[in-house]
């Protein structure tokens, strides 16, 4: 099933709305932060058929972050997940993560199980390479015993640079919504967003790092707005 085709004004268009909204200014009262993150990525097949394809693949990922003006360890995640490749553009996947979340992100530290099932696209649009991701979160925090339901919409972008074939701008963002309300805090509606803009590196066919900045919003319901500005640095692993 391809991704239908539009003309690359339009994509333009609708990247340019998507950072638009992400960058539109908040309340006078949001609470703002410099961050340092790091974001481990590994990526393979899982097992092997008789024609040396499988479409089962593994992933695991750990975003480590750094908040109080990059002065502290505040964030951990440690995620992964198995997938099936339904066509070469459509995958399915379904995983398990936990994170720890500390000052400043939270006024009390606390641990969070979180399964998560997603789908995924992956194809071309002119010199564009995009991937959109739509997953579902079943958020299971040591602060209450609701379960909370929370969808991630991501659309990233790729465009290679000229002259140079292993460098690529970087873009992308993506929004979360709470679907329930809960005993934890959680409330219906806009939870955050993440607006990114960079720069890529491939290294070979397997390593591949990005680095640039990015803006970070949190709604707090009952309290200011939280928005972080994000040095973030990623190294991605990926096996055939």
């Amino acid at each position: 099933m391809p991704f239908p085709t539009l003309p690359r004004l339009r994509w333009l268009l609708c990247l340019g709305a998507t950072f638009t909204f992400a960058g539109s200014p908040v309340r006078s009262g949001t609470v703002e932060d410099y961050n340092l993150w790091f974001h481990y990525s590994l990526t393979g097949p899982l097992g092997s058929s008789q024609n040396g394809a499988t479409p089962w693949r593994y992933t695991f990922d750990s975003p480590n972050r750094f908040g109080d003006n990059a002065r502290r360890f505040s964030q951990g995640v440690w995620r992964g997940g198995i997938g099936y490749t339904l066509t070469p553009q459509w995958s399915v996947w379904v995983g398990y993560g936990y994170s720890d979340t500390d000052v400043p992100y939270t006024r009390t530290p606390f641990g969070e199980h979180r399964p998560f099932q997603q789908v995924t696209w992956t194809g071309q649009q002119g010199k564009f390479s995009l991937n959109f991701r739509h997953r579902l979160e079943q958020r299971l925090p040591d602060t209450g015993r609701d379960t909370g339901l929370r969808t991630r919409h991501q659309l990233r972008a790729l465009h290679p640079v000229a002259g140079e074939p292993h460098l690529s701008l970087v873009f992308a963002n993506e929004i979360f919504f709470n679907l329930n309300a809960t005993d934890y805090g959680a409330r219906r509606g806009l939870d955050q967003n993440r607006a990114f803009g960079g720069l890529g590196w491939k290294w070979s066919e397997i390593v591949r790092t990005e680095t640039g900045y990015l803006n970070h919003y949190t709604r707090r319901p009952g309290r200011d707005g939280r928005m972080n500005h994000v040095w973030l640095i990623n190294v991605a692993l990926t096996f055939k």
